[in-house]
């Protein structure tokens, strides 16, 4: 499940050029230093996402946990596969759905303003800071990826999966934040497109897996492939 979480954040990470690619990019512009110290510092953002993302995986691990105690892992999967399968295929902006609702506005408005606060000051502010806080912020590729640890149906599997999907959104952020913004506007524009299309992928995956793999605990998809259950 390692080489799903971090392909998901690999390739999703392009939808992340558009969306959170101008943070980064601002942030190393206002630091004002060296290149190896914008690297550092783009490093050292990056990692404080990653992190994020991480507790929020432990945390939806144990809730996935509760649910494959009540023998309800597979369809959860399913359920969930459905969901992004039918956001596709009717144009819902689950992205939208989630940070419009009054539940998350407040919470998402502090965060915000946690944001501009260190933004104000990001001379003296470590750069850790602002990329633990960035993973606060609605992303419907974060959105993605928590229904995967989710999915794990264990705390530290959550944990896991988030943290090697933080991962591999690294890259191209990377890329983009040392390059100061040398892509094309029009092709961070395309690149939020892409955001649909993965969750398509991933939600049919998610489908696929709650009605053909009998469920291993550690929810490793080809390991089951290959070593299917076997009648006595």
């Amino acid at each position: 499940m390692w080489y799903i979480a971090f392909t998901l954040g690999l390739m999703g990470s392009l939808h992340c050029v558009g969306m959170c690619g101008p943070l980064a990019i601002a942030f190393s512009k206002g630091k004002q230093n060296s290149k190896f110290s914008n690297l550092i510092a783009s490093l050292s953002y990056n990692f404080g996402r990653t992190i994020t993302y991480a507790v929020l995986g432990l945390l939806f691990g144990l809730l996935g946990s509760f649910l494959f105690l009540a023998d309800l892992q597979k369809v959860l999967s399913i359920a969930l596969g459905l969901i992004l399968v039918t956001s596709f295929l009717f144009s819902i902006d689950l992205d939208q759905k989630i940070s419009g609702s009054s539940y998350f506005k407040t919470f998402y408005q502090k965060v915000q303003n946690i944001l501009q606060a260190i933004m104000k000051k990001a001379d003296t502010y470590p750069s850790i800071l602002l990329g633990l806080a960035n993973g606060l912020l609605p992303c419907g590729l974060v959105y993605l990826a928590l229904a995967g640890a989710l999915a794990t149906g264990n705390l530290l599997l959550g944990m896991a999966f988030m943290f090697i999907f933080g991962l591999g959104t690294i890259p191209m952020l990377l890329a983009l934040s040392l390059s100061n913004g040398a892509m094309p506007q029009r092709w961070r524009i395309r690149f939020q497109k892409i955001l649909p299309y993965v969750s398509l992928c991933f939600g049919v995956f998610l489908i696929y897996r709650g009605f053909v793999v009998e469920m291993p605990t550690e929810l490793n998809f080809w390991e089951a492939l290959k070593n299917p259950v076997m009648c006595h």
